[in-house]
């Protein structure tokens, strides 16, 4: 679990105008048909790209949108994002059904709760699951609470009686919710516990810090360091793995695909049954997201030795690239036709 200050969490709708392509190559070097989703940000505009095509996305007027995690279900494209607000200063979660913004700072917050972030969200059928942290109003001292939404319905997962500065990640699996994060006794934030929750009861995990789930068909896992190395736990089945790599990063992220597990380390290697399988190009960024769909491997790169640069590879083709000032990708999905 990456811990980052809560006010600057996450961001993403959809004009009928397209951007000016920022393609590389006309052909995908993949060996099927897909389609190749990416959101971002592009001329301080989010964005997001459908096969080197890109799409702006209304902002309504917030300033400064990034678009930083897209899901494709159902023929519907989900975007979540983040923005800012001048008056009063502060990030403004946002995000977008098939193009039809929605502010979702106004539309989750509550009388006696303000949605202060939005952190991760995930889609399961028709459902749509947020996670983020509140703020109470009626209290005048910082008094922070960790939630999930299902279709708009809040649930408490912790309150921390104080501030929070964790980025909660969420993932639906054998109809459970799980979320990680921390746990503080009698409301002593300053005594953290790591580990996740599983429908709001916490399961430590001593020394941790996970960055996210993945699925295996009905096996749950969470990855990221543990002792200072890198490490996941099959939570279904209550078994941990460690693996002496990047101690400082540990497994950022994490996929299944035809029975193999990929995952990466946040440099340019990607690691497939904990074997080095691809060492990507030497950049100082590292990979930023990736996906693996029929042992095709998509990748973001974030260059920074000469200035801001994201790049797109499939396969280790360069496909897309956005220089510095151009904007940023930012996540990938995949979808097989």
């Amino acid at each position: 679990m990456k811990k980052v200050l809560l006010a600057f969490i996450l961001l993403t709708g959809l004009l009928q105008t397209s951007c000016s392509s920022d393609l590389i190559s006309e052909s995908l070097p993949i060996t099927n048909s897909v389609d190749v989703y990416v959101a971002g940000q592009k001329d301080n505009q989010a964005c997001y790209w459908k096969n080197n095509q890109p799409f702006l996305l209304d902002s309504g007027g917030i300033m400064g949108p990034v678009a930083n995690k897209i899901i494709v279900a159902n023929d519907d494209v989900y975007v979540l994002g983040i923005g800012a607000s001048a008056n009063p200063l502060g990030a403004v979660p946002m995000f977008w059904k098939n193009g039809v913004l929605t502010i979702l700072k106004t539309s989750l917050s509550t009388d006696a709760e303000e949605v202060m972030s939005i952190t991760d969200f995930e889609v399961i059928g028709n459902d749509v699951y947020f996670v983020g942290y509140t703020r109470k109003t009626i209290v005048d001292f910082e008094d922070y609470s960790l939630f999930y939404w299902k279709n708009g319905i809040q649930t408490l997962v912790h309150n921390y009686g104080g501030y929070a500065q964790n980025q909660s990640r969420i993932k639906i699996a054998n109809n459970n919710v799980y979320v990680t994060g921390t746990n503080s006794d009698n409301g002593n934030v300053s005594g953290m516990i790591d580990g996740y929750y599983t429908n709001s009861v916490f399961t430590e995990v001593p020394n941790s810090m996970l960055n996210g789930f993945s699925a295996n068909n009905n096996e749950i896992f969470a990855f990221g360091t543990k002792d200072g190395i890198s490490y996941y736990k099959n939570i279904t089945l209550n078994s941990e793995t460690t693996f002496p790599i990047t101690p400082a990063n540990g497994i950022t992220d994490m996929y299944f695909d035809n029975g193999n597990m990929y995952f990466t380390d946040g440099s340019n290697n990607i690691y497939k049954n904990g074997i080095l399988f691809d060492e990507g190009p030497i950049s100082s960024g590292g990979i930023h997201d990736f996906k693996v769909l029929n042992d095709n491997i998509y990748r973001i790169t974030h260059a920074g030795e000469f200035g801001f640069i994201s790049f797109l590879t499939i396969n280790g083709v360069q496909t897309m690239e956005l220089p510095n000032g151009d904007g940023s990708f930012q996540s990938i999905y995949v979808v097989q036709n």
